[in-house]
């Protein structure tokens, strides 16, 4: 009973994050496109692209994890995780 009372209230504060991260080589001819079309992806989502070359991402939006996922995997090697953040 306790530990089904305990579960449920760590339930609460419990939030999904999604973590993507990439390497983009250097020599990858069109590593330009990429970061346009990142950039595309971030802002439609309401994210702030900067002008940093940042390989990690961290979202709360399954669906913005997967865009950027498919779009570096195409460039690059890419990485997608699914993390649970407590409290």
């Amino acid at each position: 009973m306790l530990l089904n009372a305990v579960r449920s209230e760590i339930g609460a504060m419990v939030s999904k994050l999604f973590i993507v991260d990439y390497d983009i080589p250097i020599e990858v001819k069109n590593r330009r496109t990429f970061y346009r079309r990142l950039r595309i992806i971030l802002e439609a989502h309401g994210l702030i692209a900067d002008k940093s070359t940042q390989s990690v991402w961290f979202v709360d939006n399954r669906e913005i994890a997967e865009a950027i996922y498919a779009l570096a995997s195409r460039y690059g090697s890419a990485h997608l995780y699914e993390a649970v953040k407590l409290m």
